[in-house]
């Protein structure tokens, strides 16, 4: 049994790969790469899996040498072998990115096209909703001709927030529309607002054909499906179906 780990901007997700599928998915929030607690973070995945041993662990992360550190230190206190940190590396893991620096691409975005050529998906815009929104295009072939990058709902709250006007007030009912009070504006326009640019850019991205999957993963995926026309296939767990692949392939 493998353990995969994702350590994003603000969750730490895992599941334990057997081979053949994903098992007991989980997320912890935390409050960002320098605060985060990585040692009991971890502790607390291993409890909640009720994990005692594993014949590997695997971790896509991009939050920056401290979670690495944290990992590698965490594993050996357990006796468990030393973690291996996915790279986005094309000759490895069949993705040839056109990013004029590929090795910039992040690691979270690169696992999710390699979950998405898993999952059998040649021709996608894959979507994910987290800390930040990031659209990519994948091609036939396992070419990725780029993508898009755009702030996440609780980065659009938060910096609405600051606003002297808002004063803070980004919590509220986002099914009120047309809002009556600031916080409900905030929380209905934020929410339909990057809905709506979801739909447009999967549109741009989709074109030229072939026609385009659009598979959507991330925290914030479940609040904004209602809301989207763009014909959205649900895969919760696409980076760790791609760090599943990598993991296949030593």
């Amino acid at each position: 049994m493998r353990l995969l780990l994702d350590a994003g901007n603000s969750r730490l997700k895992w599941a334990l790969w057997d081979g053949r599928a994903l098992h007991g998915q989980g997320a912890l929030e935390h409050p960002g790469a320098a605060e985060a607690p990585w040692d009991a973070l971890l502790d607390a995945a291993a409890q909640r899996m009720g994990l005692r041993h594993v014949d590997a662990l695997w971790a896509v992360e991009v939050v920056g040498p401290a979670f690495r550190a944290a990992c590698s230190a965490w594993a050996r206190r357990r006796g468990w072998p030393e973690p291996r940190f996915l790279e986005a590396d094309p000759a490895q893991h069949g993705i040839v990115s056109a990013y004029r620096d590929p090795g910039r691409l992040g690691r979270d975005r690169y696992a999710a096209l390699v979950g998405a050529r898993a999952l059998g998906y040649e021709s996608a815009v894959v979507v994910d909703c987290g800390t930040a929104v990031t659209l990519d295009r994948l091609l036939p072939g396992g070419r990725h001709s780029g993508g898009l990058i755009l702030p996440g709902l609780g980065l659009m709250r938060r910096g609405l927030g600051l606003a002297p006007g808002v004063g803070g007030a980004v919590q509220g009912d986002a099914s009120r529309v047309p809002a009556v009070c600031t916080g409900d504006a905030v929380a209905a326009g934020t929410l339909l607002g990057l809905a709506a640019a979801i739909d447009a850019l999967t549109i741009r991205l989709g074109e030229p054909p072939p026609p385009a999957a659009v598979l959507l993963t991330g925290g914030d995926a479940p609040c904004l499906i209602p809301h989207l026309t763009c014909g959205v296939v649900p895969v919760p767990d696409l980076v760790l179906h791609g760090l599943a692949r990598v993991s296949e392939r030593g």
